[in-house]
């Protein structure tokens, strides 16, 4: 029996060197990859790279857009200014609107626009301590209702220059006081002194023109002992009244008079016009004083009355004008008709306090 003869050992051997060979090319394919780490991987394929790109694109679009939208402060501008409330030149509102428009502002902003809204919070302060400097400008008795309703204007008749000597009382103190009335063309000036043991308690001294409505003051001067001299200015050329004391202003209406040429003017009326000296009689002015304070004097007429003085008893015509608030004037004059209706008495008292100033006629005497 034939046996074949085994394969040589070159042929036997082959199979195990080709897995070899396949083996070890394997192994350098791991190994290249291994030390090519991420530039392997990256260069493998394209996708990734553009699947970066994109997510990176989508992460900044949504952000941007949205962010300018809320942004935008829309709702604000169509919000009126909050300091366009606050300066309305009407000066009763000024104090009552801007707080009103600044608390309905401030609750709708918030939710809109945080930002904003601190803007529009920190302006609306500012604007209301101007309001408020403006509305300091003005007295707490400002006349609003006379602008609406002005004393009327009178007819008037002036009195010749004359001096009136007084008994004055002040409580329970005597006195001396003068009335000058010293009118020279278009010019006037009134003087109104008070003396206690010869040293001068009160000086007021009113200067101005002479008009169709008797006097139109210019300024007026108040002097106490002890508080100093006090000024009003009545500046016809820009149509207001100032003061040398108080940043108060008032309108200059036609007919305005001051705390002394008032006693000459409503002589002055009563001269042209003495119908008004009968029941239901009236007379008003527009009064300023020299420290911030003005108001409508109405003098009501009261009755005929005869005064005591030293010259004998006079005939006389009363009028009154009632205090309207606390530490006001209350004036009551006795006027007579045989003396050009100038004041032949005159008592001033203070409604709070009860102090009383009076005047009573000694003589009168022209220049």
């Amino acid at each position: 029996m034939l046996v074949p003869a085994p394969p040589p050992r070159s042929i036997r051997r082959r199979p195990r060197t080709r897995a070899l060979v396949l083996a070890a090319g394997v192994a350098a394919t791991m190994h290249g990859c291994l030390l090519g780490g991420d530039d392997a991987r990256w260069s493998a394929g394209g996708e990734p790279a553009p699947r970066s790109l994109l997510v990176r694109s989508l992460e900044f679009t949504p952000v941007a857009a949205p962010a300018l939208a809320r942004a935008e402060p829309v709702p604000l501008h169509a919000m009126p200014p909050p300091t366009a409330a606050a300066v309305v030149p009407t000066k009763r509102q000024v104090r009552a609107e801007p707080a009103v428009a600044l608390q309905a502002a401030a609750p709708v902003s918030p939710r809109r626009s945080p930002p904003a809204v601190d803007a529009v919070a920190d302006a609306p302060p500012s604007a209301t301590e101007v309001a408020m400097e403006e509305v300091v400008l003005v007295a707490a008795d400002t006349p609003g209702s006379v602008a609406d309703e002005p004393p009327p204007l009178y007819r008037t008749r002036l009195p010749p220059p004359v001096t009136l000597h007084y008994t004055m009382r002040r409580g329970m103190i005597p006195g001396s006081g003068e009335l000058h009335w010293k009118p020279a063309g278009t010019h006037y000036e009134v003087r109104l002194e008070g003396r206690v043991a010869g040293m001068a308690v009160l000086t007021e001294v009113s200067t101005g023109t002479l008009d169709g409505h008797g006097l139109a003051p210019l300024r007026f001067t108040d002097a106490r002992i002890r508080r100093g001299t006090n000024a009003a200015n009545f500046q016809r050329d820009k149509g207001k009244i100032t003061f040398s004391g108080p940043q108060t202003e008032y309108p200059l209406l036609p007919g305005s008079q001051d705390r002394v040429s008032w006693m000459l003017q409503i002589a002055a009326v009563l001269n042209a016009e003495p119908q008004h000296a009968a029941p239901g009689g009236k007379v008003a002015f527009f009064v300023v004083g020299a420290r911030g304070d003005a108001d409508v004097w109405v003098f009501r007429y009261v009755g005929a009355e005869k005064v005591s003085t030293d010259e004998g008893e006079l005939a006389a015509v009363k009028f009154t004008r009632e205090p309207r608030k606390p530490y006001d004037r209350g004036v009551e004059i006795w006027l007579a008709p045989a003396r050009q209706y100038l004041p032949v008495r005159a008592r001033f008292t203070t409604s709070a306090n009860g102090d009383e100033f009076e005047l009573l006629l000694r003589d009168m005497r022209s220049p």
